[in-house]
Formats: structure tokens, C-alpha cells, sequence
């Protein structure tokens, strides 16, 4: 029994390293053709754009509605739990997921903003091209 498992293992570990090797061999195949693309201004433009229009039109309001729906769920719990102040912490202690997440968008928001910023240099045209 234990050499049919070992037949079986060292089977399985072939079969993944090759499907690593081909995998790997199948992404550097298709590295050339990526690298031989050339990208105009107007292409960079119009994905900065697309890029911010997701970010304001998605994010944000998604971002929002799921903080305010939280806050809501948390403040509900609060009152339920009045009695009880083991419940009621850990109510408050979801107050301050809650922060981290808006923290966490509110990053998210800035970061990409600066590297739309820096990467279209302020002006839609890639730096250096």
C-alpha cells in the first residue's frame, strides 16, 4: 500500500512541475508580444481616464454605501445591546473596523490619484515618451 502512495506522489510532483515548466514557457512565449506593442498618447489618455471614472463612479460610492450600511449594523447592535457590556465592546470594537476601512479607501483613493498623476506627469502623456 505505501509503495502505490509513493508511485502516486512522485506521479503528482511530476505532473506539477510540468505544468509549471509549461505554464512558465507559455507566459515568456507571449512576453515578445507585449513588448513589441507601442502605446500612443491617445491610448494613455483615454486609460487614465477610464481608470478615474472607475475610481469615482465605483469606488467611492460603493465604498461609502458599505461604511454607512456598517455604521448602521453597528449602531443597531448598540442599542440591542445596552444591557450587556461584552456585546456593547465588542460593538464598539467593530467601530474601529469600520475606520480602518474608510482609512483604507480613503488611501486607496489617494494613492491612485498620484500615480495617475505622476505616471501621465499631470498632462495625459506617459513621462519619458
Amino acid at each position: 500500500m505505501k509503495i502505490e502512495n509513493k508511485n502516486i506522489k512522485s506521479k503528482l510532483k511530476k505532473m506539477k512541475i510540468a505544468s509549471l515548466i509549461t505554464t512558465a514557457s507559455i507566459m515568456l512565449m507571449n512576453l515578445r508580444c507585449y513588448a513589441a506593442t507601442t502605446i500612443g498618447t491617445q491610448e494613455v489618455e483615454t486609460a487614465t481616464q477610464n481608470v478615474k471614472d472607475a475610481v469615482i463612479k465605483l469606488a467611492m460610492p460603493v465604498g461609502s454605501v458599505l461604511m454607512f450600511v456598517s455604521i448602521v449594523i453597528i449602531a443597531i447592535k448598540l442599542i440591542v445591546n445596552a444591557n450587556n457590556p461584552n456585546k456593547r465592546s465588542e460593538g464598539i470594537g467593530g467601530l474601529a473596523w469600520v475606520a480602518a476601512g474608510f482609512m483604507l479607501l480613503s488611501l486607496a483613493l489617494i494613492v491612485s490619484g498620484i500615480i495617475l498623476s505622476v505616471s501621465t506627469n499631470g498632462s495625459g502623456s506617459m513621462i519619458g515618451g
